[in-house]
């Protein structure tokens, strides 16, 4: 493992020091899903709000001036994405890749459409049209362009009143939490774990159609969440690298899934701001975002598993406080009706127990140009049966590395996590670099370590991959 790490870290990083790209300038991912941390997307909506309530200055003094007035702008943009996907070892049954060689080469053109009008008035609308180069035929990589597809993104509207209210509705990204390994608190959205490791964190969330009303009195902001026909996780697809039916060993597997008996999703939160300490209150009913087993059929060489969303209530208690170079965050929740599977993938149902997880995080910026960041998470079964496969309590971390050099233009990170329970780990490396405004050139590796058939990460323990991916933005 260290030999290869060591190789794939060189491989990485030897070509963008030897490249003709960094002799151009003489000027000075990933968490374990890679991109910004769930604190940066969150700063990031906080001052979207903010910039609102700013707004709503401009727009009272208009009203007082007496004077109507239609202030709008209207953008286009969009990025171009080319990603190679390169298999570094030669894994077995079920995959479709059986060697060393490419696992996947697609385009991606992502188009968004902004549009603000009245200083209040927000819309926007994004969505990605993208393409395979080939696919496998016989266990090797042939050139065969897919036909074209389209997935919607982004499509809603903000309002804010003359209240402060304010209001957002459409297909939407609502993130919250301080946690990257445990969804403790940020149960909205579903993930995308079709190339779990690879993806950048504000790809992995899946937009859903939902109503946001969010208001401020004080030092408390109070916010509510609708959500309908959330759905669920998006995994990989048979015979890839990230293949789920994996650990069944190509074993002919159907999966039944029942919709949910309540397809409303609601989420009440309370945040609260002192001496510089940030405290988020939250409760609410959510369809868990995998499925759980119900029942097990069994026919011949054939196996049916019915399955279904876990309807889930929670408590959660989340915040974070930054001291000199230092920020702390943690991100409690405690869970009822989530169902935990037994040792013995054939026993149905799943049983359900109560739930607490609890995520701690420490980031550190007092080195130049670098951040450090340690998390620690930990699940806790109550009323535990020594049947269930997960243990009673199960600990995993995660510690990521930042570095950025050259004026901010190239960043190399690696991370190091291990998942919660004896279930294995995955260590990755990137590197990116920003060309120009509108041309970025990165890399990503990832490799798993697991020793025992037991762990779940077992059966991909051949799949360490590196990801080649350039973007142009225009």
């Amino acid at each position: 493992m260290a030999f290869k790490f060591t190789f794939i870290i060189f491989f990485l990083i030897f070509p963008f020091f030897s490249s003709p790209l960094l002799s151009q300038s003489e000027d000075g991912f990933l968490d374990d899903f890679g991109g910004e941390s769930f604190s940066e997307l969150e700063a990031e909506i906080d001052f979207e709000t903010a910039e609102i309530f700013v707004d709503k200055d401009v727009s009272l003094d208009l009203e007082v001036s007496k004077e109507p007035s239609f202030i709008s702008s209207f953008s286009n943009t969009g990025t171009i994405s080319q990603k190679l996907v390169y298999g570094l070892d030669s894994p077995e049954s079920p995959f479709l890749r059986n060697s060393t060689g490419i696992d996947n080469f697609i385009s991606i053109i992502n188009l968004q459409t902004k549009f603000k009008s009245f200083e209040n008035i927000n819309f926007k609308f994004s969505g990605d049209v993208s393409w395979a180069w080939g696919s496998f035929k016989n266990s090797s990589f042939k050139y065969e362009p897919t036909s074209a597809s389209f997935k919607l993104r982004d499509l809603y509207l903000d309002y804010l009143f003359e209240n402060g209210l304010w209001l957002k509705f459409g297909n939407q990204i609502v993130a919250r939490g301080e946690s990257n390994i445990l969804v403790s608190t940020d149960v909205v959205n579903p993930r995308d774990l079709s190339t779990i490791g690879l993806q950048d964190l504000d790809d992995i969330r899946l937009q859903v159609p939902a109503v946001l009303l969010n208001y401020s009195f004080g030092p408390i902001n109070q916010e509510f969440v609708a959500v309908i026909e959330a759905g669920r996780n998006k995994l990989g697809e048979a015979g890839s690298a990230f293949d789920p039916l994996a650990p069944f060993g190509g074993a002919t597997v159907v999966s039944n899934i029942s919709r949910p008996s309540n397809s409303l999703e609601t989420i009440l939160r309370n945040k609260l701001f002192f001496s510089g300490i940030e405290l988020v209150l939250s409760l609410g009913e959510y369809n868990r975002k995998s499925l759980s087993t119900t029942s097990t059929v069994v026919s011949g060489a054939s196996t049916t598993f019915n399955t279904e969303q876990d309807r889930i209530s929670y408590f959660g208690l989340s915040g974070n406080m930054a001291r000199s170079n230092f920020v702390f965050k943690f991100d409690l929740a405690q869970k009822v009706g989530k169902r935990f599977p037994y040792s013995n993938p054939l026993t149905s149902p799943w049983a359900k127990h109560d739930n607490t997880e609890l995520g701690l995080v420490v980031d550190y910026t007092g080195i130049s140009d670098t951040a450090f960041s340690l998390e620690l998470g930990s699940s806790y079964i109550h009323n535990h049966s020594s049947l269930l496969s997960n243990k009673e309590q199960e600990n995993g971390f995660l510690v990521r590395v930042d570095w950025r050099r050259l004026n901010d233009l190239l960043t190399i990170s690696a991370t190091h996590s291990k998942l919660l329970g004896d279930n294995g780990s995955f260590s990755t490396v990137g590197a990116s670099y920003d060309y120009s405004d509108e041309l970025n050139i990165s890399g990503k590796m990832i490799s798993y370590d697991s020793d025992s058939n037991s762990q779940i990460l077992y059966p991909y323990r051949k799949q360490d991959l590196v990801e080649l991916k350039v973007d142009y933005s225009f």
